[in-house]
């Protein structure tokens, strides 16, 4: 059994996404609700750059478990401890996200492995109509849109059902 998180050298960057492949991602405490759910008014990490690396952060199963989320490997060192992962399935991210102006936006997933963290992606965004998929920054009434549909989509990880993080948090 490989040692996890798995470093850029240790998986395929060429496999395509599954349709119920899960993604995971960090969520800070702030942008929960009580009932642990997302509020998308407070999502404020999910945030885009102007390059493609830039874009949100999130780790695929393919080649991680939720736990990894918390490692430092895949946090850039950074004690994430008190953030809880949530996941997503690839079918469930939005096919479009829309602008007030009524531009539309496609968001898909995009396997962006760092050195020691392989299972490193983001979800990407281009316009709707650009076949190429070029990474294209979307709107700000665009991001509040994937939020609002983000939130109501992802789930909460219960890392204590899994004996992984106990080998995780104690290392």
């Amino acid at each position: 059994m490989p040692v996890l998180p798995l470093r850029d050298s240790d998986v395929d960057s060429t496999r395509a996404f599954a349709a119920d492949e899960l993604l995971y991602r960090r969520v800070l405490p702030s942008e929960e609700l009580a009932d642990g759910e997302i509020d998308p008014t407070r999502f404020n990490s999910l945030s885009f750059k102007k390059e493609l690396d830039g874009a949100p952060s999130v780790l695929r199963s393919q080649f991680a478990i939720p736990e990894d989320a918390l490692h430092s490997d895949c946090a850039g060192d950074k004690n994430v401890s008190q953030q809880k992962v949530y996941s997503i399935r690839v079918d469930e991210l939005p096919g479009q996200i829309k602008a007030q102006d009524g531009k539309a936006y496609s968001v898909y997933p995009v396997h962006r492995p760092l050195p020691t963290c392989g299972a490193h992606s983001v979800i990407g965004s281009c316009m709707a109509e650009d076949l190429t998929k070029t990474y294209a920054v979307p709107s700000q009434t665009a991001r509040n849109d994937l939020r609002v549909k983000l939130a109501a989509k992802m789930r909460p990880v219960d890392l204590a059902k899994n004996p992984a993080i106990q080998d995780a948090t104690s290392t």
